[in-house]
């Protein structure tokens, strides 16, 4: 009988870097005995993509005997009982990037348990092919990244199931990190270090990819849930490199009935060749191949040093060279409803398409959105 997690939890464990080892397999061939090298990132996509197609196409096919045994009970209403010490483990690994109760499901009533560590959530739904992956110890499965988002997507709104979809198939998680903070005591104010979650990167491997959601939700395509995971995806990117990016990205693309530009979606770090005989390419933030439309992403575009600068108008000129128009985003566009309006009407023009305000939601829906999705996706969810 085994500990099944699922939904909240799950895109918890695999939005972190606790659980990142259940994907990449061990660090010691089981062959040899010698230690097996560290993956290097893929440059840009398509290379990324294609490297998570590979492993997940894989595990999408596998069926594990604790999956058979769970559909059993469902169908025998048969007991089928949660470990609290499996959901201890779980919350032990996260380190704190997974909160209790652990959500896990159950096939029956009769199987429920609900303590301060544990949630239980009834389905009797018998679980396809790649629905879980095995957890850190016998008896423990966790709902795969595309099972996470079929359990959540009538739980988000689309803006935000498409962010966690984004972060799934991106090369960045989320990590704790030291950070000083102010705080006010009895003596006035004195500095303080306290942890807070913050994107690291670079994952060698992305947990998913938009290839792979499509193929596990297509297996739900005639449920509420279904559908609104492929909604999902059609809006969410492959291998975004930081949030910020992923924020830019589905601004742009989100339709405007929930406060995006409607504008065709971008590829994420595209791999532009800029000399063939040479082999020589480089990677744009945001890539648009039909149109040669090429937006930069610069978080520290006003505080660069001269190195940077000249490294960044060096690349630009590259990519200018052969043919492509490049627009730079930086960090004021992302906290500036009327400099992202800007931005968002020189790529529309750039893209050959129109681009009307009046068309738009209104401002405080649009920027709703914007504060919304420089947020973590499943942050204050419950």
């Amino acid at each position: 009988m085994a500990t099944i997690i699922e939904g909240l939890t799950a895109a918890q464990c695999w939005t972190c870097g606790s659980f990142y080892g259940l994907f990449i397999g061990e660090t010691v061939s089981l062959d040899t005995g010698d230690r097996v090298p560290k993956l290097r990132p893929p440059l840009g996509n398509p290379d990324t993509e294609e490297r998570a197609w590979l492993l997940a196409s894989e595990r999408l096919e596998i069926v594990y005997e604790e999956a058979v045994e769970y559909a059993e009970a469902a169908r025998c209403d048969a007991p089928f009982k949660p470990s609290e010490q499996m959901a201890a483990k779980v919350l032990d690994q996260g380190a704190g990037m997974v909160s209790a109760p652990v959500r896990v499901m159950v096939p029956g009533r009769a199987s429920r348990r609900t303590t301060a560590s544990v949630v239980c959530r009834v389905s009797a739904a018998v679980p396809h092919p790649g629905s879980f992956i095995r957890g850190p110890g016998e008896g423990l499965l966790i709902a795969s990244p595309e099972m996470a988002v079929l359990q959540l997507a009538l739980k988000m709104p689309l803006p935000k199931l498409a962010e966690l979809v984004s972060e799934l198939c991106s090369t960045y998680y989320y990590g704790l990190v030291e950070a000083s903070q102010m705080s006010r005591g009895a003596e006035g104010l004195r500095a303080e270090v306290a942890l807070r979650a913050q994107a690291l990167g670079n994952r060698p491997v992305p947990v998913s990819c938009l290839r792979a959601m499509a193929r596990f939700g297509a297996q739900s395509a005639d449920s509420r849930a279904g559908r609104a995971m492929a909604r999902a995806v059609r809006y969410a990117v492959d291998g975004s490199a930081s949030p910020m990016e992923t924020a830019l990205a589905l601004m742009l693309s989100l339709p405007k009935s929930v406060g995006g530009y409607g504008l065709p979606k971008p590829q994420m770090n595209r791999i532009v060749p800029v000399d063939a005989e040479a082999g020589r390419v480089r990677v744009a933030d945001l890539f648009w191949p039909e149109a040669q439309v090429a937006v930069e992403y610069d978080s520290d575009a006003f505080h660069a040093k001269g190195e940077k600068l000249r490294l960044d108008a060096l690349r630009r000129n590259q990519l200018e060279s052969c043919s492509v128009t490049v627009l730079t985003a930086t960090a004021q566009h992302l906290s500036s409803l009327a400099a992202l309006d800007e931005l968002a009407g020189q790529i529309a023009r750039a893209l050959g398409r129109s681009f009307h305000r009046n068309r738009l939601a209104s401002a405080s829906e649009r920027a709703g959105l914007l504060a919304s999705l420089k947020q973590r996706s499943i942050e204050g969810l419950r």
